[in-house]
């Protein structure tokens, strides 16, 4: 009797005190519940809105030029190419991001990561009626909590895209399927649970502790992720997120490689890991900009591996290849203070000096062409020499940048006229009055 009495009480005591912790910790993990799931829906909004505008981003770059379909034909061009062959870039992001990717032509969706049961992309459909009014008709971004493709429920994001004349002749679409986030919950609940049968005293501390740093590495990883969309690739995402585990801090691996990829596209020579043209560009554009505020002196040069196709015709393109490693290992390490040193293209190269006069940024070229003179470049059983011919002219604010390239261009012709391994100072020619 007194065992039951006992057993009784005890039965009690557990119940009084028990019962309310695990009602506080239910509710714990109510909250929490629905607090990951609104900060996983931020994110994801954040995550397919920075893959879809880096999409299109890309999409333009590879693929300038206007919409074309020729007349009983079903292929749609854009500029010279054909659409369809936009999938390598979409399939490449879709590896990087997670996310499927489509592009619409007008309404209709022409190339896709999405496949049907028969591993086929769906294409030839056009968007529903609700996102051809607010995106393609009426040219705003959008997401979407609920689209549903193929049968299949999508959070999705949608961005116009453009023409020349500014009038928006399709889409882009960056999507993930709705049950994507109820994993991510489910899988972060599930040890909370756990915590909570097994140490239902501690629950209510580990539990908070645990949200806490949740939220903390989430709001690390939006801020991340804006940082990217607004195009800052030297942002860090910290060890707050990339020290975790779980599916946050792979969600953070993913978007630091996305990241990179994303700078190398936009910024980086594959062969020569110098600024690509693009970039080059952009760098030549600033540098006028702030010499025009500030007065300050800037020089551009064009710099041209002099024979170079003899290395390719005599050696073949590997040699090719090894040459201009070489010489843009110098070029990159005699300029990284000096500004900027992009590929131009092919076997030519800008360098863009800032704030520095013609007569030392002449001196600086011509330290430059000394020491590719001096390069030897071993290749099978021969050993090789380079030399380069440069084209340099003092910056002037008042003109654009095609007319400082082709200034400096023309700087190069003369110098290759001349007999080649040499820097040759230009001048930009006056057409029209200033001002």
């Amino acid at each position: 009797m007194k065992k039951r009495v006992g057993l009784g009480l005890r039965k009690r005591l557990l119940g009084v005190t028990l019962i309310p912790i695990l009602l506080f910790g239910i509710v714990i993990i109510l909250c929490s519940c629905n607090r990951l799931a609104k900060s996983v829906h931020q994110e994801v909004e954040s995550g397919l809105k920075n893959v879809a505008q880096s999409a299109a981003y890309i999409f333009e770059k590879e693929f300038p030029g206007e919409y074309r379909q020729d007349s009983g034909s079903t292929e749609i061009f854009k500029g010279g190419r054909k659409t369809e062959e936009a999938v390598e870039i979409l399939e490449t992001l879709k590896e990087i991001s997670g996310a499927d990717i489509s592009i619409f032509y007008q309404d209709t969706r022409v190339v896709t990561t999405i496949l049907n049961k028969e591993n086929k992309p769906i294409v030839g459909f056009k968007a529903n009626a609700v996102i051809i009014r607010d995106v393609y008709k009426g040219e705003t971004e959008r997401f979407y909590a609920e689209t549903s493709i193929n049968g299949q429920e999508y959070f999705a994001y949608y961005c116009p895209l453009y023409d020349s004349q500014k009038k928006c002749t399709g889409m882009i679409f960056a999507g993930k399927p709705s049950n994507y986030v109820s994993e991510i919950v489910l899988q972060g609940v599930l040890p909370i649970v756990t915590i909570i049968i097994l140490a239902v005293l501690a629950m209510s501390v580990i539990m908070w502790q645990y949200s806490e740093r949740l939220t903390v590495a989430m709001k690390n990883l939006q801020y991340f992720l804006m940082k990217v969309e607004r195009g800052d690739f030297t942002a860090e995402l910290g060890e707050v997120v990339e020290q975790r585990k779980d599916e946050l801090g792979r969600i953070g691996k993913s978007a630091v490689q996305m990241q990179c990829a994303l700078r190398e596209l936009v910024e980086q020579d594959s062969l020569t890991k110098l600024y690509n043209r693009h970039y080059g560009e952009i760098w030549l554009r600033k540098v006028i900009e702030e010499s025009a505020e500030k007065n300050s002196a800037f020089s551009v040069a064009i710099a041209d591996i002099d024979f170079f196709k003899k290395f390719n015709d005599n050696y073949g393109h590997d040699c090719g290849d090894l040459v201009l490693r070489k010489v843009s290992n110098i070029l990159r390490k005699n300029m990284k203070r000096q500004g900027c040193a992009a590929r131009w293209g092919g076997e030519e190269f800008l360098l863009v000096f800032s704030d520095k006069g013609l007569e030392e940024s002449l001196e600086e070229t011509q330290r430059i062409a000394d020491k590719i003179r001096r390069l030897r470049i071993s290749y099978e059983d021969k050993e090789l020499g380079v030399t380069v011919t440069i084209g340099i002219i003092e910056g002037d604010s008042r003109r654009n940048m095609d007319e400082l390239i082709k200034a400096a261009d023309q700087a190069l012709y003369e110098g290759k006229e001349s007999g080649r391994d040499r820097v040759q100072v230009g001048f930009v020619k006056v057409e029209a009055p200033l001002g």
